[in-house]
């Protein structure tokens, strides 16, 4: 339900004390690889399993909503018929301190729940191979579970409000947002004395961030000119204070960014 930037590490263990130098050993084979040659697999299989981590990652809703965060080291096997088992994970949750013992279990417990759920899942695989021989091969795999703080404009549920947008229906905030800014550069803008004379124009992209309290910072400008940069600066500096922006009811900073146009005809 929550899909959040995925901190993904893959380890795998071989099973044997030594390994001799003419073993032909192949990694599982996911179903999506079996057109792969074999010196591909190791590769095939690392983006497989990223991919269905980040498909089937969810952020447990308790601890969502306790703002608890964690990483989560998940070791599993899989064996020699290509299925998982033997999944054992590790919450060590971060950010927050817990008095009682119980409580930092409780928390630990819903993060390795969900995360060896995501493993769980994995679909049967073609087993890996030693000499042509199936094998079992143990992985090793870290998922972290972190709550944004910042996230690009196209990321968020809703987005920054604007006095007169405070009450628009969340899938209808960005137009919102987007009018108000288009509203306030129309009338704000005045083309500078210096860029007409010299006939300069051109288009500025102007990117900011809109923090967790509403503020406007960070301004960064790109154009064809200082002189149209520092007028693009000087419109957007003048934007009011604004209800801060939401992902999945939690107030997040939003970087946006959008270009103005100075054209002289």
């Amino acid at each position: 339900m929550h899909r959040i930037l995925i901190l993904f590490l893959l380890f795998s263990f071989n099973n044997h004390a030594q390994i001799e130098n003419d073993i032909e050993e192949v990694f599982p084979i996911f179903p999506i690889c079996k057109l792969i040659p074999d010196n591909k697999q190791n590769q095939c299989f690392d983006e497989s399993m990223f991919e269905h981590i980040e498909k089937n990652f969810k952020y447990p809703q308790t601890a969502w909503d306790l703002d608890l965060e964690s990483l989560v080291r998940i070791r599993f096997d899989i064996n020699e018929d290509g299925k998982v088992e033997n999944i054992i994970a590790n919450a060590a949750v971060v950010g927050i301190s817990f008095i009682e013992k119980e409580a930092l279990r409780a928390a630990e417990s819903m993060f390795e729940v969900a995360a060896a759920n995501i493993v769980r899942s994995l679909p049967e695989m073609t087993p890996a191979k030693k000499n042509g021989e199936p094998v079992k091969k143990t992985f090793q795999v870290a998922v972290e579970y972190k709550i944004p703080t910042q996230l690009d404009y196209d990321e968020i549920d809703k987005a920054p409000s604007f006095p007169g947008c405070e009450d628009v229906e969340i899938e209808k905030s960005k137009e919102c947002f987007e009018s108000y800014i288009s509203d306030h550069i129309n009338k704000n803008l005045r083309y500078p004395k210096r860029a007409l004379k010299n006939n300069i124009e051109g288009d500025v992209f102007i990117q900011f961030e809109i923090t967790r309290d509403g503020y406007f910072i960070n301004f960064s400008t790109i154009g064809p000119n200082k002189i149209l940069e520092d007028e693009a600066y000087r419109i957007m500096a003048k934007l009011p204070q604004v209800k801060p922006g939401e992902y999945l009811e939690k107030k997040v900073s939003v970087l946006y960014g959008l270009p103005i146009s100075f054209r002289l005809n």
